[in-house]
């Protein structure tokens, strides 16, 4: 589990030269690693180890600085632009000074944890008489001891994590047109999460995530529901933010509420290809950063949270929808839901291959006008199969059992139990 801690620090004009040589010494480390790993660590000509050792020899920084350098340029791709393509195109324009451009090229100091070095070696969160400070290695056996300012909702809750018992990685930012500096403390602690004994199947759509809770041994669907996230279509970039963080918190409250594991439909946009109107809604569709804070949240509460394939959901949804009374996107869910407990039934059902688990589908089904006489057979016991496990589930309808409503539920989450009830009867058709 991952923590991150915003904070500030407090230094004085001198302190503030000597981390600005720092500054302008970690960028200089970063592009180095940058440019040896594109021309020789790519071709093979040099190992990561040998292009540490070179930049180590070029910039007179410590070794554990340097690979923490290396660790930032590592994924990036190739011709990237260090201080942000607009900065450059400021500066190509003149409407920044050399100077000022030189800055925002080099505006971060990075420093990994390490649990044996009692939390950080670089950079490191000390308590002196009651108060905590960020010593600095600037080097030569030289530290700053800067005055550091955590908010106290975060020091009441996580400050047993700063003590030196868990490694935390810290990064200095500096802002631009500014003379503050933001810092962000990432602590990497244990946590112990149990597993559920139901999970929920969450399936995103353009304007709304449709969910599933069903029971792991039983395979009993116990309720299913939609969040509302139409808001996320057309808004400023920082009530996005906010509106994603809600949806969020209200998956995590009904994890917690049903004791469930969560999974999450992983979708593949950039292959998504049809008429203009579908493409736009579909590529402005917030999908990714619903699921990175949909994980973040739920991790950081100890809640099991996974990405798995929704290949042919919609599909078996389909199927599904004239049968339980409800739309196609819950009965997808459903669908999603049968897929991560019950996969060979998922299979009768859908007539895929193996199972593709978090990537995409491996498999396509046989082209042919129609399914064949072994086919129809299979989709006739599984669709019995089905009606089994749901007419099981109106049973327990009928009886009245439910759980009481979840915290914080009025708002974006609409949940009900599957009231439809309806009586299934399984008709044979003979065409003369």
């Amino acid at each position: 589990m991952e923590i991150t801690l915003p904070a500030n620090i407090e230094l004085s004009e001198e302190d503030e030269k000597t981390l600005e040589n720092l500054f302008f010494a970690f960028g200089k480390a970063r592009r180095l690693c940058y440019s040896l790993r594109q021309k020789y660590e790519l071709r093979g000509e040099m190992s990561r180890s040998e292009i540490i050792r070179r930049v180590q020899e070029l910039t007179g920084m410590n070794s554990r600085y340097v690979k923490d350098a290396y660790a930032t340029i590592e994924h990036l791709p190739p011709h990237a632009t260090f201080g942000g393509l607009r900065n450059q195109r400021l500066r190509e324009k003149g409407k920044i000074t050399r100077e000022e451009y030189k800055e925002r090229r080099n505006s971060i100091i990075y420093a990994r944890g390490d649990k044996t070095k009692g939390g950080n070696l670089n950079l490191r969160i000390v308590e002196i008489a009651c108060e905590k400070y960020l010593r600095v290695n600037v080097g030569d056996r030289k530290w700053l001891l800067l005055k550091l300012f955590i908010p106290h909702k975060y020091m009441k809750k996580y400050a047993q994590y700063l003590d030196g018992s868990h490694p935390y990685s810290v990064l200095i930012k500096r802002r631009d047109n500014d003379d503050k500096y933001d810092v962000r403390i990432t602590i990497r602690a244990e946590c112990n999460v149990n597993e559920g004994t139901r999970l929920i199947a969450l399936d995103i759509n353009k304007s709304h995530i449709d969910f599933c809770l069903m029971d792991k041994n039983e395979k009993d669907v116990i309720a299913v529901g939609k969040i509302n996230t139409a808001e996320l279509q057309n808004t400023r970039r920082n009530k996005r933010e906010h509106q994603i963080k809600k949806v969020a918190n209200k998956v995590k409250n009904l994890a917690k509420h049903f004791n469930a594991d969560v999974f999450i439909g992983k979708l593949h946009t950039s292959k998504f290809k049809s008429h203009r109107k579908a493409n736009r809604i579909v590529h402005q569709m917030p999908q990714f950063k619903l699921r990175k804070w949909i994980k973040h949240i739920c991790v950081k509460n100890c809640v099991i949270c996974e990405e798995r394939s929704e290949a042919y959901t919609t599909k078996v949804g389909r199927m599904l929808s004239p049968i339980l009374g409800l739309d196609v996107h819950k009965c997808a869910a459903i669908a999603f839901a049968l897929k991560l407990s019950d996969f060979p039934l998922f299979k009768l059902l859908s007539g895929v291959s193996p199972n593709e688990g978090d990537g995409s589908q491996r498999g396509r089904r046989k082209r042919g006008s129609s399914l064949t006489g072994t086919a129809q057979h299979d989709l006739r016991i599984g669709m019995k199969c089905w009606a089994a496990m749901m007419s099981s589930l109106m049973r327990a309808e009928r009886g009245g059992g439910g759980y009481p409503e979840i915290p914080g539920i009025r708002g974006l989450l609409f949940m009900s139990r599957l009231k439809a009830c309806l009586p299934f009867y399984m008709v044979n058709i003979k065409i003369w």
